[in-house]
């Protein structure tokens, strides 16, 4: 999504990834096989960098090497994105740091992070409203009487006033997915934490900075009724491992 929002055909666009998800238009898609002898992801993401090009997506971190090459890209030449998988923002920043092995390096082309996470869309055919209790507002932080209605999932319809399963969503109470997403922009003085180690100053400072979190923006689509506190809970309340988190460069 973030490599489409640039036009690759006034500039150069190009990714390196070891399972192509989607054709870009314009892009040039490089896929990375393994099984080639004498070739590594990271001399790949070297040779990709030394064509110059204006943004590069780099869909894995598999190794250390591969975090040194991109700590390296000339930040006023190539934006770089860097897929990271971590649990969550801070945890990528902190693994890109170390894998880079430098802070001093590491932070000085990073631009900032952006973490997700995909949710399930409220089946608006079928789904049910119903008011929150005063405990459940609370321990959403939603002030008492700021939201009147909540939905859950339903996954039937009344037709001739007999309950039918929902032809939307075939019964699942859920159709589609959406992303949630906490945004991190770095300036110098976040880089400056980076370089120093002060990774609870820079957590500080998101926080002084109003930042908006992952269970924030999913709480949010809960009240807007996209989906259910169920399902914000499904995708917050836990460690996720493997969920992917992009750093920034």
């Amino acid at each position: 999504s973030v490599l489409a929002m640039h036009d690759a055909y006034t500039q150069n666009v190009a990714t390196v990834e070891l399972d192509q998800q989607l054709q870009l238009d314009g892009v040039r898609h490089q896929v990375f096989d393994p099984t080639v002898e004498g070739t590594d992801y990271a001399t790949t993401v070297r040779s990709l960098l030394r064509r110059d090009p204006n943004v590069l997506g780099v869909a894995e971190m598999p190794d250390a090497k591969t975090a040194e090459e991109a700590a390296r890209v000339d930040a006023e030449r190539t934006r770089l994105y860097l897929c990271v998988r971590a649990d969550t923002a801070m945890q990528a920043l902190e693994g890109y740091v170390k894998a880079v092995g430098d802070p001093a390096k590491a932070a000085k082309t990073l631009r900032g992070v952006i973490a997700g996470r995909l949710l399930r869309k409220l089946c608006t055919n079928c789904r049910v409203s119903y008011p929150p209790s005063a405990d459940m507002l609370k321990k959403m932080g939603v002030p008492e009487g700021k939201v009147q209605a909540l939905f859950k999932k339903g996954g039937q319809v009344l037709i001739k006033n007999k309950p039918e399963v929902c032809p939307v969503c075939q019964g699942t109470g859920y159709i589609q997915q959406d992303g949630c997403f906490e945004i991190s922009p770095l300036d110098e003085a976040e880089r400056e934490m980076i370089r120093t180690g002060n990774i609870n100053g820079l957590r500080a400072e998101f926080r002084k900075r109003g930042m908006v979190t992952i269970q924030q923006a999913a709480l949010r689509k809960a009240v807007d009724g996209f989906t259910t506190i169920e399902e914000v809970l499904r995708i917050t309340a836990e460690p996720h491992a493997g969920l992917a988190r992009r750093v920034d460069s």
